[in-house]
């Protein structure tokens, strides 16, 4: 059974926790790519951004339906999603605007499991990090779909 070691791609596009939004975009727009993991300076995965996350950036936020009781203001659900926009909408850096629950896989993890993240996720693509979270490689929906059609 192949490994996400075997599979990767060694040479990832990637972007640096520092740097500015729109060089994000000039460059998740000239990879091609559906989405680019965001590293610091050593090397290490801190979070990744996604065309989603992208156009979230450049949209208007909206505001909660607030209730008001007993000249309390009551949020009527959507708080968390006001918080997210408002987050994504007012970042300066990569690291600010990057997703930091990133779906990884380790080097050694099977193709299949590597495969069933991708899908029950929805993600176009595995960062391969090690024990200490340097990335090694990144496993894309491609990579899995040459390993099956091209063993």
């Amino acid at each position: 059974m192949k490994t996400a070691q075997d599979i990767m791609t060694r040479e990832v596009v990637t972007v640096l926790a520092d740097d500015p939004v729109d060089t994000v975009g000039d460059v998740l727009l000239s990879s091609r790519h559906h989405s680019l993991p965001v590293v610091n300076g050593d090397g290490h995965l801190v979070g990744m951004i996604g065309e989603r996350d992208l156009i979230d950036a450049h949209r208007k936020v909206h505001l909660p339906t607030m209730l008001t009781i007993l000249d309390g203001l009551i949020p009527l659900g959507g708080m968390h999603e006001y918080e997210e926009e408002l987050r994504k909408v007012t970042a300066v850096t990569a690291s600010q605007l990057a997703s930091s629950h990133v779906i990884t896989a380790a080097p050694d993890e099977d193709t299949d499991a590597v495969a069933e993240k991708l899908l029950r996720k929805d993600v176009h693509a595995v960062p391969v990090v090690d024990s200490q979270g340097q990335l090694l490689g990144i496993v894309s929906r491609s990579d899995i779909l040459q390993h099956l059609l091209k063993p």
